[in-house]
């Protein structure tokens, strides 16, 4: 890689702008997990048609498109790509203005979800490319993920608000504009680090090494265990998660009378509260009291994924309605601890050719399967368990789902009794390729140092 003398300044310019990319991404989604109950009355859905919208709908398109555009980010010029991605998601959500039927607002998410799918994996690889050194590349990943609480937080503030006074049509529209913005300011404030610098000397050689197959990616992620056992907790951690959250503000509205103005105040604090500060102590405590012990990072994640179980539980059944918003305080706390080690890890278990490829495979799979099947699954199993529970049946077809956490914490328990050896690995094929080439070898993925030595600072 081309390696560009980016100042400290400009490095956190650019991880504050991803993360603002990130954030911007999202609004639309976390939106609609409060605006379900208001189009399901204005357009008379069923709770399986709710869950296609924001299931299969989204969920297929936004897997399917972001694969072949993380091929073209590990080869390409990421900046353009994640500006053009953001400007197509801010246009096609302000479309939802113009939604009259189902059939509308399910090609309207369809466009929505392709222009998602081309943000995350470019910006998941720039910081990666900002930040190399593994300790600052974790600290650099909870700040980027970050984005997933803060879009909450202004979602359901904002879209509560929003739709109380001007109905979800408006609220989507005003959603999008923030994306045509971005996409302009990316585009001309932001630089790819691989990119020739300007008047330079340098020959037009290749800047980086030969692009990896799809097939070579496939079996790295199959055959190097921890990468096997990470991608299968992630799928089965994101059909219970992108499964239950888009029903989290029905079912308050259905059982517990809660209006969007008011809900989303609650819901906004109580969330994106729990999911920053769960993002940042999954980053703090990676480095702090598990730097170099990657195994004991895999193992909070299984013991963190495996408490969200009565966590949701006890907000699903607490009758009282501040009490059951409380407990997801701790619930959203426990879903953002394994963020930035997960991912921080994942990108150290491949070669960086393919790190925005192997991102798209993984968020394929969990998008595909998490995304699409999650929320169906809920909306079938409301509607079949109607007849028999009446009004509670989207409590127990949650509870049921709830439950997929406790096989995604036996995955990530089983990655951490290899990390270690896999990451030797990595090592090891990094300096036998550098041996080979002539050229002196760059330990980017050397485990990371105790926090006590760390000197390079975010």
């Amino acid at each position: 890689m081309n390696e560009q003398p980016f100042s400290r300044a400009y490095k956190r310019y650019a991880l504050a702008l991803m993360t603002v990319i990130y954030m911007v991404n999202l609004l639309d989604r976390f939106s609609m997990g409060l605006l379900l109950q208001p189009i399901k009355v204005e357009l008379r859905l069923s709770d399986t048609q709710l869950g296609f919208l924001t299931g299969i709908a989204f969920g297929l398109f936004y897997a399917l498109f972001g694969l072949p555009i993380a091929r073209w980010a590990d080869r390409g010029d990421r900046v353009t790509i994640a500006s053009l991605a953001i400007g197509l998601w801010g246009l096609t959500v302000m479309t939802c203005l113009f939604v009259t039927t189902f059939a509308q607002l399910a090609l309207a998410r369809m466009a929505a979800a392709v222009g998602e799918s081309g943000c995350k994996p470019p910006t998941y690889s720039l910081v990666g490319d900002y930040f190399p050194q593994p300790a600052e590349r974790t600290r650099a990943m909870s700040i980027y993920w970050l984005g997933s609480p803060l879009a909450t937080l202004i979602s359901f503030i904002a879209g509560g608000w929003l739709n109380q006074l001007y109905g979800w049509r408006i609220t989507l529209f005003v959603m999008g504009i923030p994306g045509l913005l971005l996409a302009v300011l990316v585009k001309l404030t932001l630089r790819d680090p691989r990119a020739p610098v300007t008047g330079s000397a340098m020959p037009a050689a290749p800047l980086r090494a030969p692009q990896p197959s799809l097939i070579m990616v496939l079996r790295v992620l199959w055959h190097r265990k921890s990468c096997r056992h990470l991608t299968i907790a992630l799928i089965l951690f994101f059909t219970m998660g992108f499964g239950l959250s888009p029903w989290n503000a029905a079912f308050m509205m259905r059982s517990h009378g809660m209006s969007s103005a008011e809900l989303g105040v609650w819901m906004g604090l109580i969330i994106s509260v729990g999911g920053i500060v769960g993002v940042l102590s999954g980053g703090y405590i990676a480095n702090r009291w598990f730097g170099g012990n990657e195994r004991g990072q895999m193992r909070l994640s299984a013991v963190t994924t495996m408490l969200s179980v009565p966590c949701y539980v006890a907000f699903l059944t607490l009758p009282q309605k501040h009490a059951a918003l409380f407990m997801l305080m701790p619930t959203m706390l426990v879903f953002n601890l394994f963020v930035a080690p997960t991912y921080a890890l994942m990108q150290r278990l491949v070669p960086d050719t393919m790190r925005a490829t192997t991102m798209a495979v993984v968020m394929l799979l969990y998008n595909l399967i998490g995304m699409g099947v999650g929320p169906q699954l809920v909306g079938i199993l409301s509607d079949g368990l109607q007849p028999k529970v009446g009004g509670d049946s989207l409590r127990y077809a949650m509870l049921i789902v709830s439950f997929v956490s406790v096989w995604s914490a036996y995955h990530f328990w089983k990655a951490g009794q290899t990390i270690k050896e896999d990451l030797s690995q990595v090592e090891e094929e990094l300096q036998r390729d550098a041996q080979r080439e002539g050229a002196p070898s760059v330990l980017i993925l050397a485990p990371d140092p105790p926090a006590s030595t760390a000197t390079i600072r975010v």
